[in-house]
Protein backbone atom coordinates (compact mmCIF):
# COMPACT_ATOMS: atom_id res chain seq x y z
CA UNK A 1 0.00 0.00 0.00
CA UNK A 2 3.01 2.52 0.83
CA UNK A 3 4.23 1.68 -2.58
CA UNK A 4 0.96 3.18 -4.49
CA UNK A 5 0.99 6.09 -2.16
CA UNK A 6 4.77 6.39 -2.77
CA UNK A 7 3.83 6.83 -7.04
CA UNK A 8 1.22 9.25 -6.45
CA UNK A 9 3.31 11.67 -4.71
CA UNK A 10 6.52 10.86 -6.90
CA UNK A 11 5.69 14.29 -8.72
CA UNK A 12 5.76 16.04 -5.31
CA UNK A 13 8.51 14.70 -3.45
CA UNK A 14 11.24 13.85 -6.30
CA UNK A 15 14.06 16.12 -5.15
CA UNK A 16 15.53 16.74 -8.76
CA UNK A 17 16.57 20.01 -10.56
CA UNK A 18 13.95 19.66 -14.24
CA UNK A 19 16.06 20.96 -17.08
CA UNK A 20 13.97 23.64 -18.99
CA UNK A 21 13.61 25.65 -21.87
CA UNK A 22 14.73 28.81 -21.80
CA UNK A 23 10.93 30.16 -22.23
CA UNK A 24 10.19 27.95 -19.60
CA UNK A 25 13.20 29.83 -17.70
CA UNK A 26 11.54 33.07 -18.43
CA UNK A 27 7.92 32.29 -17.03
CA UNK A 28 7.25 35.90 -15.26
CA UNK A 29 6.29 36.73 -12.31
CA UNK A 30 4.37 40.57 -12.16
CA UNK A 31 4.18 42.55 -9.18
CA UNK A 32 3.02 45.46 -10.17
CA UNK A 33 -0.66 46.39 -8.79
CA UNK A 34 -3.23 46.66 -11.96
CA UNK A 35 -4.68 49.72 -9.61
CA UNK A 36 -1.79 51.52 -10.14
CA UNK A 37 -0.86 51.44 -13.69
CA UNK A 38 -2.37 54.78 -15.46
CA UNK A 39 -3.33 53.79 -19.28
CA UNK A 40 -4.48 56.66 -21.41
CA UNK A 41 -4.64 54.88 -25.14
CA UNK A 42 -8.79 54.10 -25.61
CA UNK A 43 -8.27 50.14 -26.12
CA UNK A 44 -5.21 49.65 -23.36
CA UNK A 45 -7.83 51.30 -20.90
CA UNK A 46 -10.81 49.36 -21.72
CA UNK A 47 -8.52 46.25 -20.88
CA UNK A 48 -7.30 48.28 -17.61
CA UNK A 49 -11.40 47.92 -16.77
CA UNK A 50 -11.66 44.54 -17.43
CA UNK A 51 -8.93 43.48 -15.82
CA UNK A 52 -9.66 45.63 -12.94
CA UNK A 53 -13.50 44.22 -12.71
CA UNK A 54 -12.21 40.63 -12.56
CA UNK A 55 -9.87 41.46 -10.07
CA UNK A 56 -12.78 43.14 -7.77
CA UNK A 57 -15.23 40.61 -8.82
CA UNK A 58 -12.21 37.35 -7.60
CA UNK A 59 -12.02 38.87 -3.91
CA UNK A 60 -15.40 38.66 -2.56
CA UNK A 61 -14.32 35.24 -2.73
CA UNK A 62 -11.44 34.88 -0.03
CA UNK A 63 -10.86 33.00 3.58
CA UNK A 64 -11.77 29.54 2.05
CA UNK A 65 -12.16 26.14 3.25
CA UNK A 66 -12.64 23.48 0.60
CA UNK A 67 -12.16 20.00 0.08
CA UNK A 68 -12.57 17.58 -3.06
CA UNK A 69 -10.56 15.44 -5.32
CA UNK A 70 -6.64 15.96 -6.34
CA UNK A 71 -5.74 14.21 -9.83
CA UNK A 72 -2.43 13.86 -11.25
CA UNK A 73 -1.50 12.67 -14.67
CA UNK A 74 1.58 12.26 -16.39
CA UNK A 75 3.49 9.78 -18.94
CA UNK A 76 5.07 7.51 -15.97
CA UNK A 77 1.63 8.59 -13.21
CA UNK A 78 -1.95 8.72 -13.37
CA UNK A 79 -2.98 8.97 -9.55
CA UNK A 80 -6.07 10.33 -7.74
CA UNK A 81 -6.31 11.12 -3.77
CA UNK A 82 -8.48 13.32 -1.36
CA UNK A 83 -7.55 16.87 -0.95
CA UNK A 84 -8.35 19.74 1.41
CA UNK A 85 -7.52 23.33 0.77
CA UNK A 86 -7.89 26.45 2.86
CA UNK A 87 -6.82 29.87 1.28
CA UNK A 88 -6.48 33.34 2.51
CA UNK A 89 -5.76 35.73 -0.11
CA UNK A 90 -3.22 37.53 -1.06
CA UNK A 91 -0.57 35.61 0.66
CA UNK A 92 -1.33 31.82 2.11
CA UNK A 93 -2.34 28.25 1.12
CA UNK A 94 -2.46 25.23 2.88
CA UNK A 95 -3.25 21.99 1.59
CA UNK A 96 -3.22 18.46 2.47
CA UNK A 97 -3.80 15.20 0.54
CA UNK A 98 -5.01 11.96 1.61
CA UNK A 99 -4.44 8.63 -0.15
CA UNK A 100 -6.97 5.78 -0.04
CA UNK A 101 -8.29 5.08 3.61
CA UNK A 102 -7.92 8.09 4.79
CA UNK A 103 -3.90 7.76 5.25
CA UNK A 104 -1.70 11.11 4.96
CA UNK A 105 0.26 11.38 2.09
CA UNK A 106 1.21 15.14 2.36
CA UNK A 107 1.23 18.70 4.45
CA UNK A 108 2.22 21.96 2.75
CA UNK A 109 1.96 25.79 3.47
CA UNK A 110 2.86 28.07 1.32
CA UNK A 111 3.26 32.10 1.90
CA UNK A 112 4.40 34.76 -0.90
CA UNK A 113 8.37 34.35 0.55
CA UNK A 114 8.15 30.71 2.21
CA UNK A 115 6.91 27.26 2.37
CA UNK A 116 6.90 23.85 4.44
CA UNK A 117 6.32 20.96 2.55
CA UNK A 118 5.83 17.48 4.84
CA UNK A 119 6.27 14.68 2.88
CA UNK A 120 4.49 11.85 5.33
CA UNK A 121 5.02 9.18 4.00
CA UNK A 122 8.42 9.60 3.61
CA UNK A 123 9.00 11.43 6.82
CA UNK A 124 11.02 14.40 4.75
CA UNK A 125 9.94 18.70 5.30
CA UNK A 126 11.53 20.76 3.18
CA UNK A 127 11.36 24.26 3.53
CA UNK A 128 12.65 26.94 1.78
CA UNK A 129 11.48 29.91 -0.53
CA UNK A 130 8.23 29.80 -2.67
CA UNK A 131 9.79 30.64 -5.93
CA UNK A 132 8.76 29.32 -9.49
CA UNK A 133 12.06 26.37 -9.59
CA UNK A 134 10.76 25.48 -6.06
CA UNK A 135 7.21 25.02 -6.84
CA UNK A 136 7.95 23.04 -9.78
CA UNK A 137 10.26 20.78 -8.07
CA UNK A 138 7.74 19.97 -5.42
CA UNK A 139 4.83 19.93 -7.12
CA UNK A 140 6.05 19.19 -11.12
CA UNK A 141 3.61 21.67 -12.11
CA UNK A 142 6.03 24.99 -12.96
CA UNK A 143 4.48 27.93 -12.09
CA UNK A 144 4.06 30.93 -9.88
CA UNK A 145 2.71 31.35 -6.02
CA UNK A 146 -0.62 33.53 -7.34
CA UNK A 147 -1.12 30.45 -10.20
CA UNK A 148 -1.21 28.43 -7.43
CA UNK A 149 -3.54 30.73 -4.88
CA UNK A 150 -6.04 30.76 -8.40
CA UNK A 151 -6.16 27.32 -9.16
CA UNK A 152 -6.38 26.25 -5.26
CA UNK A 153 -9.38 29.47 -4.79
CA UNK A 154 -10.80 29.16 -7.90
CA UNK A 155 -10.79 32.63 -9.08
CA UNK A 156 -8.37 34.21 -11.21
CA UNK A 157 -6.41 37.69 -10.33
CA UNK A 158 -4.51 39.05 -13.46
CA UNK A 159 -1.74 41.00 -12.31
CA UNK A 160 -0.70 43.97 -14.91
CA UNK A 161 2.83 45.30 -15.24
CA UNK A 162 3.83 48.76 -16.24
CA UNK A 163 6.02 47.42 -19.06
CA UNK A 164 3.03 44.62 -20.11
CA UNK A 165 2.62 44.74 -24.50
CA UNK A 166 -1.58 44.61 -23.95
CA UNK A 167 -3.51 43.31 -26.53
CA UNK A 168 -7.07 42.53 -26.82
CA UNK A 169 -9.81 40.60 -29.12
CA UNK A 170 -13.22 38.54 -28.85
CA UNK A 171 -14.28 35.22 -28.99
CA UNK A 172 -18.02 34.97 -28.53
CA UNK A 173 -19.04 36.47 -25.19
CA UNK A 174 -15.80 36.45 -24.15
CA UNK A 175 -13.05 38.82 -24.25
CA UNK A 176 -9.63 37.30 -24.74
CA UNK A 177 -6.73 39.51 -23.45
CA UNK A 178 -2.84 39.48 -23.89
CA UNK A 179 -0.47 41.07 -21.96
CA UNK A 180 2.91 39.84 -23.30
CA UNK A 181 6.62 40.72 -21.04
CA UNK A 182 10.01 39.73 -22.44
CA UNK A 183 9.48 36.58 -24.18
CA UNK A 184 6.29 35.34 -22.78
CA UNK A 185 2.43 36.23 -23.25
CA UNK A 186 -0.37 35.31 -20.67
CA UNK A 187 -3.89 35.41 -22.45
CA UNK A 188 -6.61 35.35 -20.37
CA UNK A 189 -10.21 34.40 -21.69
CA UNK A 190 -12.75 36.61 -19.51
CA UNK A 191 -16.77 36.16 -19.60
CA UNK A 192 -18.11 39.61 -20.42
CA UNK A 193 -21.16 39.38 -18.51
CA UNK A 194 -19.83 38.10 -15.38
CA UNK A 195 -16.36 38.64 -15.73
CA UNK A 196 -15.26 34.88 -14.45
CA UNK A 197 -12.06 34.05 -16.11
CA UNK A 198 -12.35 30.58 -17.83
CA UNK A 199 -9.30 29.68 -18.98
CA UNK A 200 -5.19 31.53 -19.61
CA UNK A 201 -2.71 30.51 -20.83
CA UNK A 202 1.05 31.05 -20.62
CA UNK A 203 2.85 31.23 -24.26
CA UNK A 204 6.57 31.34 -25.60
CA UNK A 205 8.30 33.39 -27.83
CA UNK A 206 7.36 30.83 -30.72
CA UNK A 207 3.70 30.76 -29.65
CA UNK A 208 3.57 27.39 -28.00
CA UNK A 209 1.61 26.98 -24.72
CA UNK A 210 3.97 26.36 -21.64
CA UNK A 211 0.92 25.66 -19.44
CA UNK A 212 -2.81 26.90 -19.60
CA UNK A 213 -5.13 27.11 -16.77
CA UNK A 214 -8.87 26.35 -17.07
CA UNK A 215 -11.96 26.84 -15.11
CA UNK A 216 -15.29 25.01 -15.08
CA UNK A 217 -18.37 24.48 -12.73
CA UNK A 218 -18.53 27.79 -11.35
CA UNK A 219 -20.81 28.53 -8.10
CA UNK A 220 -21.80 32.28 -7.79
CA UNK A 221 -21.16 34.29 -5.24
CA UNK A 222 -22.13 37.78 -4.51
CA UNK A 223 -21.37 39.46 -7.93
CA UNK A 224 -18.25 37.08 -8.14
CA UNK A 225 -17.92 33.46 -8.77
CA UNK A 226 -15.61 30.83 -8.36
CA UNK A 227 -15.27 27.59 -10.27
CA UNK A 228 -14.96 24.01 -8.58
CA UNK A 229 -13.15 22.00 -11.61
CA UNK A 230 -9.34 23.12 -12.20
CA UNK A 231 -7.27 22.34 -14.75
CA UNK A 232 -3.59 22.96 -15.47
CA UNK A 233 -2.05 21.10 -18.66
CA UNK A 234 1.69 21.49 -19.71
CA UNK A 235 1.21 19.86 -23.19
CA UNK A 236 5.06 19.48 -23.90
CA UNK A 237 5.53 17.19 -21.12
CA UNK A 238 2.02 15.64 -21.39
CA UNK A 239 1.65 16.62 -17.39
CA UNK A 240 -2.14 17.11 -16.32
CA UNK A 241 -3.46 18.09 -12.73
CA UNK A 242 -6.96 18.39 -11.73
CA UNK A 243 -8.74 19.86 -8.62
CA UNK A 244 -12.60 18.73 -8.59
CA UNK A 245 -13.83 20.76 -5.31
CA UNK A 246 -16.87 18.98 -3.46
CA UNK A 247 -17.21 21.52 -1.03
CA UNK A 248 -16.28 25.38 -0.21
CA UNK A 249 -16.83 27.36 2.73
CA UNK A 250 -16.15 31.07 1.82
CA UNK A 251 -15.39 33.76 4.73
CA UNK A 252 -14.07 31.88 7.10
CA UNK A 253 -13.63 33.43 10.45
CA UNK A 254 -10.07 31.34 11.41
CA UNK A 255 -7.99 29.43 9.24
CA UNK A 256 -5.39 27.05 10.15
CA UNK A 257 -1.93 27.04 8.40
CA UNK A 258 0.32 24.87 10.31
CA UNK A 259 2.29 21.80 9.07
CA UNK A 260 2.33 19.49 11.87
CA UNK A 261 5.20 17.08 11.83
CA UNK A 262 6.89 14.95 14.23
CA UNK A 263 9.84 17.22 15.14
CA UNK A 264 13.47 15.03 15.42
CA UNK A 265 12.14 12.04 13.55
CA UNK A 266 11.51 13.69 10.59
CA UNK A 267 14.62 14.45 7.55
CA UNK A 268 14.60 18.42 7.30
CA UNK A 269 16.06 20.00 4.03
CA UNK A 270 16.24 23.74 3.33
CA UNK A 271 16.16 24.82 -0.67
CA UNK A 272 17.37 28.45 -1.20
Amino acid sequence: MKTLFCSFLFLITLNFTPLLAQDEQDTIKVAEDTVQVTETDPVKLEISRIIKEVNSRAAEIDNIISSGEIKIKTPKIDETGDIEIHVKKKNDLWFKIEGPLGIDAAVAHFNRDRFTFFDDLNDVVTTGSTTILNIGTLTRIRCTFDDMLNSFSGTVRISKGKKDILEMSEEGNQYVLSLKRGTITRKYWVDKDNYSVYKYIYLSSKGLTLISFEFSNFSNYGTGSYAKKIEIRRPKQGEYFRVSLESVNLNQSYLDFKVDYPYGDVKVRTWK
